[in-house]
């Protein structure tokens, strides 16, 4: 699915009128009829109070389209105009066409079904001020069921930046496509379900894409454990088997033909009688309980995508064995966790890898290896991702809401499942097996990535179904990964 900027989705608009496929009132007109048709796909209104607030310009023009279909359709329809009757030479044509609507410039809001917001579209530029954003608190206070039309008045489209006043929706219709407001952090607190209406125009570009769900191949009946893929992981430490039975269970859950894993020796007791599945290869650990950094590497040369660092601890042994493993491995290296922070000070060596390199960090990790904080990353979560990984020719999957993918050639993926559930320990252990199972088999870097935040996400949606957010675990993310 296509992410147009607001001067993609113009210049779309344009296109299509320069063409003479469509002019703008017809595009006002679509534009409101579909808002209008979703609306009572969702809701029942006819009979029911619905308060439309309509700002000045094109976007109150929607406002009017739809709120004389939704009273065409037996809505008790009520169009509030705060800042006066729309002034576009569009909108006040559909403003003065109403009919069977109350129209006035003010109106308690006490008593509505339902709000509509056609109030401010993707032009705005600011944050709204005075009557404007006096009104949006005043719709944001009512008790009612809470719609936006195109984005919620007060969001940046680009930017989602959220500063004074902003529309809190249920639900919000936009068009033609998505814009950059619904995937980040902080707008997408606002805009509630969205649902993309279609306008009859075709999107010209894109900023970003979404990611969608990956296509598996059938397996073959003629086929082995050989066929799909071995998978290397070093994870875990003294303290930390856990994180080592996550990623394994979730590697062999995802379709992976074989998985070694690396294991200190008080790691392998715990490990072998929850995976008993996997090869194990116990090694020699640290006084620290970690892997030591003068480890044999032989290993690697069995492998067709390796994973470091879940749960392995951060120390200079660590980091020095990453170094070694980043110089010698010739296949797919993911790098999480405990990995990412033991070489953040000396980030660079990745460079040095022969093999594409996957790094996984959440916000906290993607502060130390860009030098700032997590609040300034989740800021501008698709920025950092892409200049970081263009920087260092790596894929960068920023974990969290709406996990970002960005590839070494800048280009931004953004991954729109999962839920706050799985805000949990361990729930990145769990994607990183995935990751590490769908590189072994065969998918492309970045096309792994992205599937596994989807899967990851999938999964998790399905443990919040059965569980709730609150009770579900990572393990249970794992129980109900599913490749079909």
């Amino acid at each position: 699915m296509k992410i147009l900027s607001k001067t993609l989705i113009r210049i779309s608009e344009e296109e299509a009128v320069q063409s003479g496929a469509v002019t703008y009132r017809e595009l006002m007109r679509r534009a409101g009829n579909a808002a209008a048709r979703e609306i009572m796909k969702r809701y029942d209104t006819a009979g029911r109070r619905v308060a439309v607030v309509c700002g000045a310009g094109n976007n109150g023009g929607d406002g009017c389209v739809l709120a004389g279909i939704l009273a065409e359709h037996g809505a008790e329809v009520t169009v509030i105009t705060p800042l006066g009757p729309p002034k576009t030479e569009q909108a006040r044509y559909y403003y003065d066409t109403l009919r069977f609507v109350a129209c006035q410039s003010e109106a308690k809001l006490d008593g509505f079904d339902l709000i509509i917001d056609a109030f401010f579209g993707i032009g705005l530029n600011r944050p709204l001020e005075s009557t404007a954003a006096e009104w949006v608190e005043k719709m944001n206070r009512a008790v009612s069921q809470k719609i936006a039309i195109d984005i919620p008045s007060g969001l940046d489209a680009d930017s989602g930046k959220v500063a004074g006043a902003v529309f809190k929706a249920d639900f919000t219709v936009t068009f033609l496509a998505l814009k950059p407001c619904f995937v980040l952090p902080d707008a997408s607190e606002y805009t509630g379900q969205t649902v993309i209406a279609d306008i009859g125009i075709p999107p010209m570009g894109y900023e970003y894409l979404t990611v969608e769900p990956p296509v598996f191949e059938k397996r073959k009946k003629n086929s082995h454990k050989g066929t799909y893929g071995t998978g290397i992981a070093l994870c875990g430490s003294y303290g930390m088997a856990g994180a080592a039975i996550l990623s394994a269970r979730a590697a062999l859950r995802s379709g992976i033909g074989i998985l070694k894993t690396v294991l200190c020796e008080s790691v392998y007791p715990p490990f072998t009688a929850a995976v008993p599945e996997a090869v194990c290869l116990p090694v020699k650990q640290s006084a620290a309980g970690t892997f030591t950094e003068d480890m044999e590497l032989s290993f690697l040369k069995t492998a067709d995508a390796v994973l470091f660092g879940c749960g392995c601890g951060c120390n200079a042994e660590i980091k020095n064995l990453l170094k070694r493993i980043i110089r010698t491995v010739e296949v797919p290296l993911i790098i999480d966790a405990d990995g990412i922070n033991a070489i953040a000070d000396c980030i660079g060596i990745i460079t040095e890898c022969k093999a594409p390199v996957i790094l996984t960090p959440h916000p906290g990790e993607m502060a130390r290896l860009c030098s700032t904080t997590a609040t300034q990353i989740q800021s501008d979560r698709i920025g950092y991702a892409r200049d970081f990984a263009t920087k260092y020719g790596c894929i960068l999957l920023l974990k969290g809401a709406n996990t970002v993918i960005a590839s070494p050639r800048g280009e931004v993926t953004v991954n729109m499942n999962g839920n706050p559930g799985m805000a949990k320990g361990g729930s990145g252990d769990v994607l990183a097996g995935i990751l590490l199972a769908l590189l072994a088999q065969g998918f492309s870097p970045i096309d792994a990535a992205g599937a596994a935040a989807y899967l990851h996400g999938k999964a998790g949606d399905n443990a919040a179904a059965r569980l709730g957010e609150r009770a579900m675990l990572p393990s249970d993310m794992i129980t109900e990964l599913s490749t079909e």
